[in-house]
């Protein structure tokens, strides 16, 4: 079900595409995005960076990448069962306190789309905890992992 839903996302595969990983590591499953981070860092083909709890940082590597697309990788209370993954779409970022960011982060999706003719998305997993805590559920975990093995072999596809 993964690997189907990432089809769709990214039907032209990685290349081109900036990944950027938002999170707090202190906050259980907040720590999503920077594990992936982690984990995907160096992989040939792909482009990662960490924006942590800051996703304004996104903008200094959408401007030294300048990728064709943007997928910001976070956890996310979407109602969905732990460890489901969707897209995000602009509406739901505003209406909703899906971001646990200092800067909106839907605001700051717009503004680089129109600033660098590119298209963003959100790509969301569903939290099961953001109690304090260094350690992923199960479910989000798990998600993770199917998220890394897909990009890894899309990138080595690319």
């Amino acid at each position: 079900m993964v690997a189907e839903f990432l089809r769709q996302l990214f039907p032209s595969g990685v290349r081109h595409c900036l990944l950027i990983a938002l999170g707090n590591t202190l906050r259980s499953d907040d720590g999503v995005g920077p594990y992936l981070a982690e984990q995907l860092r160096g992989i040939a083909g792909l482009q990662i960076e960490n924006a942590g709890d800051r996703p304004e940082r996104s903008v200094h590597w959408v401007e030294r990448y300048r990728p064709r697309t943007v997928v910001f990788l976070d956890v996310a209370d979407f109602g969905g069962a732990p460890g489901d993954l969707r897209q995000i779409g602009p509406g739901e970022l505003i209406n909703s306190g899906l971001s646990t960011h200092r800067l909106p982060l839907a605001a700051l999706i717009t503004w680089i789309e129109q600033e660098n003719n590119v298209q963003c998305y959100c790509l969301g997993i569903q939290a099961a905890s953001l109690q304090p805590g260094e350690t992923l559920s199960t479910p989000v975990s798990i998600t993770a992992d199917l998220l890394i093995e897909w990009f890894k072999l899309q990138a080595a596809a690319d």
